[in-house]
Order: structure tokens, then C-alpha cells, then sequence
């Protein structure tokens, strides 16, 4: 048998420390991470020596790690546990690998089973008894109570808020930088609550002390280092479990919220402003819309948590919507007797989700309608050249030009030439303005090639008859002649910018793709993806040609055949019909043949019901007598003016594997509406764990590293223990 010390002097402990070393300096793991490995590393090289087992790298094969998991079995740890101990020996061995050292395969070590376990969250109700159990009479609770009102607004790992400084947050900007594990640096932003109590701790202290956050207890001099009182993740991990404690949460917590991932470029609306979801994550916007779906109106929300993440990225095509979000994103859709959020992940083509018909603000006011018009155009078909100074639209129809012609010369004083094109049937205007060409490019931002143009910001965010100008003008460049309402482009976000111009207008217009053969004049023949944003329903159309004035009206025709909308609550049907049945009420059937004319029972499965069939099985279920919450939510929908609901035609993930997206915490709607569709709130800010180790929540989350788990959950390893053990069993 080896000794004790021939163990510690072994070639697998003098390379665990060699190892544990490269984890520290060379990767950047966290304290923590580094004390896991060395317990679980530890206890190989024991198990070793109280086996006599050779204690040489070689010498590890596929019989002494069936005996080491024996032994690990035998000391009563779970599989879970187990499993920690295989994947710190798997690293180890890697290392050792790449190192040129001649080990056993590290793929041999297979990690146990193990069951899923539910992830448990507390609700919005108990976060707030959580964050209002500090005592506020002693300045300790006030520090307690800035302490939890930080952690739950921001994405700080425990060892991270107590590194803050005074000096190093901006309280007035409620933002500041700092560097988190692998020495990766982000910035993090602060709720106005959770900047009030800051605010009112550092009030209270009458000390010179740099640490945010001090103990207030103890021998303090003021020769004291400042080290010396700074607070200890440890000493947060506590108070977090006292207060825990009493505010008597419970274990059978149910999630209230989960992490919002979208792609910088989606379109998010504000009080009176389209952000892209990038520019909002930077802007200084804390007002956001989102929906009250039980008065069914469009509230003013707030903003109280931003991050930024990598991700990857699904593209989610639904009636002529596309919204690209993480596969973990939640959006709504209908059960048997509520509203519910569905994680990307499970949603599948044919299913219904919810999205929003009009979104209308004020705007602010930009340049005069007819302007907007002439940049509409130029942005659909026309050429600027900064080196020219000049301005080039194009167009068949000679008449058209004239009418531009006549806002050029008369809003921007500028003379204008139409010529004939050499060889086509088309015409040319041009113009000379440096003014005007500085503004396209330099105050609007319009790219240069069409097929990288978008609608200016500007633009998106001025008003309703500037925003009527500038899709007149586009539709004028880019519009069908005949038929319904329909624009080309080969650019698939300005057309979705186009979608949200008119989602400001109640129009519900619907984005498509197809490929497209297109001949050079050379012969050559190319593909590529081409787009169209196409009014579909006969009242969408009409109220098209009713508000957008384009020079093409006059052809324009509200040719569809669909009249209406169709509402996805067959589960609510048929709900409520196994209710009317169980009680006795079987005359409901032959009611609905008699009096509305609907025989069969389709519409309680695949056949999803136009909103005028629903409105038939409402009237019938009335005159039964029937009382449910499901009733009441199937009126509601029936009823809802802001909400409307779109089939999935289409859910493809993006080729890349590392997106940057961005999650926003929103309050209290809970929800946002983003590219068109509504999307469930983030709350990524307010998870708290109560009852689940970190790995299972690192499993939900999609989460690759465990850190990046820790910026959602606020939480550690150990505090997560905490939380359990001291919860098990419970609620049940």
C-alpha cells in the first residue's frame, strides 16, 4: 500500500496542482471552480492510496475507474455528484493530453444518468416579499436591502458585487463597466429602484471606507483597511439565506419568468419609438409597450434590466412575420383555459402565436409629408453620389417623375433634368443638391446599394402623415401597378422596417421569399433570395388604398378573398363542450345545427374557426347557462382588438452557432412586442432558484458555461445549496 506521503509526492497530485494552476492563470477560473477541482481531483488521488493503487499517470485504465466509481458509490453521494467528480477527471485527462502526456482516453469515462429535475423559480409575489424582508430601522438592513435590489436588477455574480467600489458605479447614469470571469469585461445596467437604495445606504454612512458594501458590525477603526471591511461573498450568501428564510418562500415555486433572446436588429416598439433591439440595449429608453391582456389594451411598460449574450439563433416565419430569437425565447400562444408561454424550442409548424395589430404613437416631426415622400422614392429606386452632389430617380412612366419633379423644384429649390435612358423604355430625373445628398447620407444613413438600404430612423419614429409620405414614395418605386397592395425588394429588412411602418397604421401587411432566377446580359443565370411585402386580408387592402396616396392607386384593387381572421380556440371548444356534456346539456349540439347552422364537430380539433363561427358557439353557449373562466377567455379573445394571431409556416435555425442577442426585463406587462409578434417578458434579472442546483439550470437556460448561468440566476453554487437544503421536502 503507498504511504500517505508517497500519495501526496505522486505524479498525479504534482500534476493536479500543475493543472489546477493552467485553470487558475491561463483560463481565468473562478476561485470556486478551482477549490471544486481540487476536492474532486483530491479525492481520486485518496481513493487511490487507500486502495495501495499505483499513483502513476500511466497507470489509470478502465479498472480503476470502475473501482473509483464503486467507491464513490458506496460513500453515498448521488449520481449528480457522481457526475461531478467523471467530468473533473475527464478535464484533468485532457489536459494531460494536450500536454503529450500518454493517458487514457478521457471519452472511455462515461458520465452517469441522471433524472431531470424540475427547475423551480419564484413568482413575481414572492420576489417582492423577498426584496421587502430586510428590516429598514438599522443601517445594516438598509445595506441588505440595496444589496438584494442590486443582485435581482443586474446580472452581478456575487463576487462581483462585492468588488464594487463607490467611485467605480454611476448612480446618475444607473450603469457601469466591470470585469467578470476569464477577465471578460461588460457593462452592467441598474434599476431606478435599486439605485434609490443604493442611494439611501451610502447616505447613511458616515464613513470613509471605498467598498460599497461594508459589514457594519465588529471592531471598525478608521485606521481599518479598507479590504478589511468589505463585505465577503460569503457573508451575501448568508443574508441571502436569512431573508429566504423569513419571507417563508416556498419550494414548490413555479417559473415566472425566462430569459428573452433576440437578434439586435429586432424591431422593438417604445412609447413613441421603433428601436432596434442593439440601439435599445444602448439607449438611455426605459419606457417600452407591451399588452394588458385582460383589459386588451396597450400599456406603458418600463425597463429595468438589459443584457447582452451570445446565443444561438431561430428564424420563426408566421403569417408573413419573422421574428430571429434564441430557441429559448418564449412567445404566446392558446391552451384549453389560458394564454400561455411556449418556449421556440417545442413550438412547431401549424401552431398559433400571438401577435399585435396596431401599434400607433405620435412620432416626432422630421421634414414636411412631401419630403418624406421624395426620400421614400429615392430609397426605393433612386442613386445618390456624394462625389456628384447629386440625386438620380428612375421610373417608366414619364408622368410620375414630373410629379416629383414638381416637389423638388418647389421644397428644395433646386433645379431638375428628366431625360430619357439609352436603350430602355425608362426615364431619369436628376437633380444637384449637396444639402440634400448630406442629409440622405450622412443625417439619414441610406447605404449606397439597394440591397442594404433600410427605412431611416428617423424616419420610422416620425409621424403618421410623414410615415403615409415615405411608403407612398416607396410604393411608387417599388410598387405593383395592379391588383392588390404589394412591394419588391431585394432587401428583407427594409421590407419588415416597411411592416412596422404600416403595423403603426392598423394595416397588416405579410413578408414572403422566394428565390429568384435572374439572366445577366452576358447569359449567365444567378439566383438569389428576393422579397415581398404583400397586403393580403380585404380590409387591410382597402384601408391600404384608403390612407397611402401612391400615384399608382388607381389600379390598386382589394381583390382577396380572405375576409376575415381566423381564431385558434378549438381546446377552449372543446373544453367547454366536455363541461356542457358532463353536465346533462346535450341539446348543445343540435342547438348549434338549428340555430347556426354548424353540423360537426370540426372546429373542436384541427379546423381552426373564423372569428364570425366563434362568435356563433358563444352566442349558443350564453343561452345554455354556462359559467367558466375558459368562457370568459374565449370572449375575451373573440373581443380583443390589439391582439391577433399568426400561424407558423416556417422555423429554421440560423447556420451560425454564436449570436450576439440581447434580453430586456420589462415591467409590469411582462411582455413586449418585437418585429410584429408579442413576446413574453424577460425577467432574466429576477430569476431567483429555490430548490435546484445551478447545472440543471445552466441545462434550461442553454446555457454552454455554468458563469454564464451565474449572470442569469444572480446565484452560486453554494448559495443554490443553500437554498435547497434548506428547502427540500417542502410544499409538498
Amino acid at each position: 500500500m503507498s504511504s500517505a506521503q508517497d500519495i501526496r509526492d505522486s505524479e498525479i497530485a504534482r500534476k493536479t496542482d500543475d493543472f489546477l494552476e493552467y485553470l487558475t492563470i491561463e483560463r481565468g477560473c473562478s476561485p470556486l471552480t478551482i477549490r471544486n477541482y481540487r476536492h474532486y481531483l483530491t479525492r481520486f488521488n485518496n481513493f487511490l492510496g487507500s486502495e495501495g493503487m499505483s499513483a502513476k499517470l500511466s497507470d489509470i485504465n478502465q479498472d480503476v475507474i470502475h473501482s473509483y466509481r464503486v467507491f464513490l458509490a458506496n460513500k453515498d453521494l448521488g449520481r449528480r455528484t457522481q457526475g461531478y467528480h467523471a467530468i473533473a477527471l475527464r478535464s484533468f485527462l485532457k489536459w494531460l493530453i494536450k500536454r503529450d502526456f500518454k493517458v487514457m482516453s478521457p471519452e472511455k469515462i462515461d458520465l452517469p444518468k441522471v433524472k431531470d429535475r424540475q427547475v423551480k423559480f419564484l413568482n413575481g409575489e414572492q420576489i417582492d416579499r423577498l426584496l421587502n424582508s430586510p428590516s429598514l430601522s438599522t443601517i445594516q438592513g438598509k445595506r441588505d436591502k440595496a444589496i438584494l435590489e442590486v443582485l435581482f436588477s443586474t446580472g452581478l455574480r456575487v463576487s462581483e458585487l462585492v468588488s464594487l467600489n463607490r467611485d467605480s458605479v454611476d448612480l446618475d447614469r444607473r450603469e457601469f463597466g466591470i470585469t467578470g470571469k476569464g477577465g471578460k469585461a461588460r457593462v452592467v445596467f441598474l434599476s431606478r429602484r435599486s439605485v434609490e437604495w443604493v442611494d439611501k445606504y451610502l447616505n447613511e454612512r458616515k464613513d470613509h471606507f471605498k467598498p460599497m458594501f461594508i459589514r457594519h458590525k465588529g471592531k471598525i477603526e478608521v485606521t481599518t483597511p479598507d479590504e478589511k471591511m468589505r463585505l465577503s461573498p460569503r457573508s451575501v450568501q448568508r443574508l441571502l439565506k436569512k431573508y429566504v428564510k423569513k419571507a417563508k418562500l416556498p419550494v414548490d415555486a413555479t417559473p415566472h419568468t425566462i430569459r428573452h433572446c433576440v437578434h439586435p436588429e429586432t424591431r422593438i416598439f417604445s412609447q413613441n419609438t421603433i428601436y432596434s433591439a442593439r440601439s435599445l440595449y444602448y439607449s438611455k429608453e426605459e419606457s417600452i409597450v407591451g399588452v394588458d391582456f385582460d383589459s386588451d389594451k396597450l400599456l406603458n411598460a418600463t425597463i429595468v434590466g438589459k443584457e447582452q449574450h451570445l446565443s444561438n439563433l431561430y428564424s420563426i416565419w408566421a403569417d408573413g412575420y419573422e421574428l430571429v430569437c434564441s430557441n429559448n425565447h418564449r412567445l404566446f400562444t392558446l391552451g384549453s383555459k389560458k394564454i400561455l408561454e411556449r418556449h421556440v424550442k417545442i413550438l412547431k409548424i401549424g401552431d398559433y402565436i400571438a401577435g399585435i395589430r396596431k401599434v400607433d404613437f405620435k412620432g416626432k416631426e422630421l421634414v414636411q409629408p412631401d419630403v418624406s415622400r421624395l426620400i421614400g422614392f429615392v430609397v426605393g429606386d433612386g442613386t445618390i453620389s456624394k462625389r456628384m452632389r447629386q440625386v438620380v430617380i428612375h421610373d417608366k412612366d414619364v408622368k410620375n417623375l414630373k410629379y416629383y419633379q414638381d416637389i423638388i423644384e418647389k421644397k428644395l429649390k433646386t433645379k431638375t433634368t428628366i431625360t430619357k435612358k439609352t436603350g430602355v423604355n425608362s426615364f431619369k430625373l436628376a437633380f444637384y443638391s449637396e444639402q440634400f445628398v448630406d442629409f440622405l447620407q450622412k443625417d439619414l444613413g441610406i447605404a449606397q446599394l439597394s440591397k442594404n438600404r433600410r427605412v431611416p430612423v428617423d424616419i420610422m419614429n416620425s409621424t403618421e402623415k410623414e410615415i403615409i409620405g415615405f411608403i407612398s414614395g416607396f410604393y411608387d418605386a417599388e410598387g405593383n401597378t395592379n391588383g392588390a397592395p404589394r412591394i419588391f425588394s431585394a432587401s428583407k429588412d427594409l421590407l419588415k422596417d416597411i411592416q412596422m411602418l404600416l403595423l403603426r397604421l392598423g394595416i397588416d401587411a405579410h413578408l414572403m421569399e422566394r428565390d429568384r432566377t435572374v439572366k445577366l446580359p452576358t447569359g449567365r443565370k444567378f439566383r438569389h433570395k428576393f422579397y415581398t411585402l404583400q397586403v393580403i386580408g380585404k380590409k387591410d387592402q382597402k384601408l391600404f388604398i384608403k390612407k397611402i396616396p401612391t400615384l399608382k392607386f388607381k389600379t390598386l384593387s382589394d381583390t382577396s378573398v380572405w375576409e376575415e381572421e381566423k381564431l385558434p380556440v378549438q381546446k377552449i371548444l372543446k373544453s367547454i363542450f366536455k363541461d356542457l356534456e358532463k353536465g346533462g346539456k346535450r341539446g348543445f349540439r343540435y342547438a348549434l345545427q338549428v340555430n347556426e347552422n354548424i353540423k360537426s364537430s370540426r372546429y373542436l380539433e384541427k379546423i381552426v374557426p373564423l372569428r364570425s363561427t366563434v362568435g356563433k358557439y358563444i352566442r349558443q353557449i350564453e343561452k345554455f347557462g354556462y359559467r367558466d373562466p375558459k368562457f370568459d377567455l374565449l370572449k375575451q379573445i373573440y373581443e380583443s382588438k390589439n391582439l391577433k394571431w399568426l400561424k407558423i409556416k416556417k422555423i429554421n435555425k440560423l447556420p451560425f452557432n454564436r449570436y450576439s442577442v440581447y434580453d430586456f426585463t420589462v415591467s409590469p406587462t411582462k411582455n413586449l412586442i418585437t418585429d410584429g409578434i408579442l413576446s413574453h417578458n424577460s425577467y432574466a434579472t429576477d430569476l431567483l432558484v429555490a430548490g435546484a442546483d445551478i447545472r440543471s439550470v445552466q441545462e434550461m437556460l442553454g446555457h454552454k458555461n455554468i458563469s454564464t448561468t451565474q449572470i442569469y440566476t444572480h446565484v452560486t453554487d453554494k448559495q443554490l445549496k443553500d437554498i435547497h437544503e434548506t428547502f427540500h421536502g417542502r410544499g409538498k
